[in-house]
């Protein structure tokens, strides 16, 4: 291997280790406290089903649109 190619991967290595060890912390951080932690779960399943929602009506509307001023 070139002496490039290592570099790059041993960057790559390091950036997903310190990228797994900050998002380690902030998920302990935030499951530390029983409040903080159960909002978070309550904010991103809210999010979860809104985007869930939004994804379902425009496949819903897709289907009443007419394809180039042509109807279907």
């Amino acid at each position: 291997m070139e002496t490039k190619q290592i570099g790059v991967y041993l960057i790559i290595a390091g950036g997903v280790i310190l990228a797994l060890k900050f998002i380690n912390a902030i998920i302990s951080f935030i499951m530390s406290d029983f409040l903080l932690g159960l909002g978070t779960i309550l904010l991103t399943g809210g999010a979860v089903v809104l985007v869930l929602k939004f994804m379902k009506e425009n496949k819903d509307d897709a289907k009443d649109e007419p394809f180039r001023g042509i109807d279907k």
